[in-house]
């Protein structure tokens, strides 16, 4: 294990400007790593490309039993690198990465965060904007229409955004459960002071 002294503790600049030092993090090894918010992490290198300045190490789960974190870092975001335990041998053969999942993955995320947007109403309340919040969580099969909220396209929350204010069409059986939920945010809101009488 390498010594905590001060030869071990690299400033990040000076280690990207000397190609020679490319083997100094070598996969396997593990490593501390302090950003330059001071936030420190403690794991084995997974891999390393000075080119591209990004650095990515393993931890245990906190969390989940038998799982692994993988951080990420941009060294020009890390301050400090220690060594603690330098590999010795051969590198370990890295893990099998599926490809497909992963870009399944950044797909649906970035699916996720086209819905997210479209939950944000353009020139709306901010009563109104809360209470699209709430119902989001719950129900994804919610919009805007200009100023009011369609919920499963069957019912309609128009300003101020009360229980009086919804409206359905004929035979929705969805009416009751979105004024369930319209008069629990508005108990929330009054509780919370943001409340007013057209609400209730």
């Amino acid at each position: 294990m390498a010594k905590y002294g001060n030869e071990n503790m690299r400033k990040t600049q000076d280690f990207m400007m000397n190609s020679a030092e490319n083997e100094y993090l070598t996969i396997g090894s593990v490593i501390k790593v302090v950003d330059i918010h001071k936030d420190t992490y403690k794991g084995t290198v997974r891999s390393f490309d000075l080119s591209s300045k990004i650095l990515s190490i393993e931890t245990p789960s906190p969390s989940v039993a038998q799982l692994s974190d993988i951080y990420f870092f941009n060294l020009d975001y890390v301050a400090n690198i220690v060594t603690l335990e330098e590999k010795q041998g051969p590198a370990e053969p890295l893990p099998h990465v599926n490809v497909t999942k992963i870009a399944q993955r950044l797909a649906e995320q970035e699916r996720d965060r086209q819905k997210q947007k479209s939950y944000i109403g353009v020139g709306v309340s901010p009563e109104g904007q809360r209470l699209m919040n709430t119902i989001s969580k719950t129900i994804s099969d919610c919009r805007w229409h200009n100023h009011d909220i369609v919920v499963l396209g069957e019912v309609t929350i128009k300003p101020p955004y009360g229980p009086k204010d919804i409206e359905c069409v004929d035979g929705s059986k969805a009416r009751p459960h979105i004024k369930k939920i319209v008069e629990k945010h508005c108990e929330e809101e009054a509780k919370k002071g943001r409340g007013n009488s057209s609400q209730r």
